[in-house]
């Protein structure tokens, strides 16, 4: 393995597929959306990993706790 293939896997390729796997547990952690918008995410993250990582963090609430409290 030359020197750019290590570097392209270790600083590209590996912390992309932590951000992935971090945004998919995120999904399925959120306790205010509902299973069909949840598969929809995962599959437009599947399709799309940069484009759609990137629209789910700014599309979703930040915490749904903190939300909860400022509507009440």
């Amino acid at each position: 393995m030359e020197f750019w293939d290590f570097f392209i896997l270790f600083f590209v390729f590996i912390p992309l597929f932590i951000a992935w796997v971090y945004t998919v547990v995120d999904i399925f952690q959120r306790p205010d959306e509902s299973g069909l918008v949840k598969f929809l995410w995962v599959l437009f993250i599947l399709f799309l990993p940069l484009l759609g990582m990137l629209i789910y963090f700014i599309a979703r609430p930040s915490d749904p706790e903190i939300l909860e409290r400022s509507i009440v």
